[in-house]
């Protein structure tokens, strides 16, 4: 049982300062969109859309990781264009991030609906030491007398992309292109926020005439300079039948996870489980991670609304 505990408070650990310098850019593992791993996925499928999603990690640990996600996209009425938003809120262990994200979305049509996608985002971050979790061995460590609690940046990612809305998608981002200095915990001690790539991509087949929809997808995503530590992988699939429920799985680092969910018309929600696997799966809880999420589709672009006249007049 000691062995467990110290196993899960090391990887609480390595969680929290591994992530933190960009909180927000984790793998979701429900079908969140694109636009959580590239400023130009926003609104790419022509949709606009608001989308809330809960995590926790090894929920019975103390101050295990957990977070939520808030996030929006739409296209605007020229329709070579979109925008989005973003607001992720983490903490595990000791620290807390914050982080908000304004994004535009420029579209250049191609061609039989094929786009290329150009995204730029600007972010505000907030990183937190929560001092009521804090139990030192010795209160007048200098690390604590002279840290400051709290720290903010801002920086801007960018993000390029080719697709086809509802068929694939394939783009590339960076993120904290800035890379802006912080002083944060003591006052002699100079860093910067880490840089990251990101790569995303999508597959849609359709079977029976439609009604059956198998999407794959994949994300990567490394630190800037690159070691083993800081690479992140997602592979999914996901077989949707109309509009009305999907089911799927992948794999991610030591994890292999479970997804389903429901649609009440443009409204969906969806659960997500993941299971231990490796040798991380002799130390841990056999589900050590659980997320549900719920979305809400709106019809803003033209394409959409065609669409929708379509479906009405049938």
């Amino acid at each position: 049982m000691n062995q467990l505990k110290k196993y899960i408070t090391f990887s609480i650990i390595v969680f929290c300062f591994g992530t933190m310098p960009t909180f927000a850019q984790r793998v979701w593992s429900n079908p969140v969109g694109q636009y959580a791993y590239n400023p130009s996925g926003a609104c790419y499928n022509d949709l606009g859309e608001l989308l809330v999603s809960y995590y926790n990690t090894y929920a019975s640990a103390n101050n295990s990781p957990q977070g939520a996600l808030l996030m929006g996209s739409t296209s605007l009425p020229t329709d070579n264009m979109g925008v989005g938003f973003k607001f992720v809120y983490e903490k595990g262990g000791v620290l807390s991030n914050l982080m908000a994200e304004a994004t535009y979305v420029y579209k250049v049509n191609l061609g039989n609906n094929h786009k290329l996608g150009l995204g730029l985002s600007g972010t505000f971050q907030q990183t937190a030491l929560q001092d009521h979790l804090v139990n030192a061995q010795h209160p007048d460590d200098r690390y604590l007398m002279l840290g400051a609690e709290s720290d903010y940046w801002f920086d801007v990612n960018f993000g390029l992309s080719f697709y086809k809305p509802n068929h694939y998608f394939i783009g590339i981002a960076a993120y904290n292109l800035v890379g802006q200095h912080t002083s944060w915990m003591l006052p002699n001690f100079e860093g910067r926020t880490s840089r990251l790539l990101t790569v995303s991509g999508l597959y849609d087949f359709f079977f029976l005439q439609g009604d059956i929809k198998l999407e794959l997808a994949a994300e990567a995503m490394m630190y800037v300079p690159f070691d083993k530590f800081s690479l992140v992988y997602d592979v999914t699939a996901k077989l949707q039948w109309r509009k009305y429920c999907w089911i799927g799985g992948g794999y991610t680092n030591n994890i292999a996870k479970i997804m389903a969910g429901v649609y009440i018309q443009n409204f969906a929600i969806g659960y997500a489980g993941g299971i231990g696997v490796g040798e991380i799966s002799n130390f841990a809880y056999a589900f050590p991670q659980h997320e549900v999420f719920l979305r809400l589709e709106f019809n803003t672009s033209k394409w959409s609304k065609r669409q929708r006249n379509n479906m009405e007049q049938k």
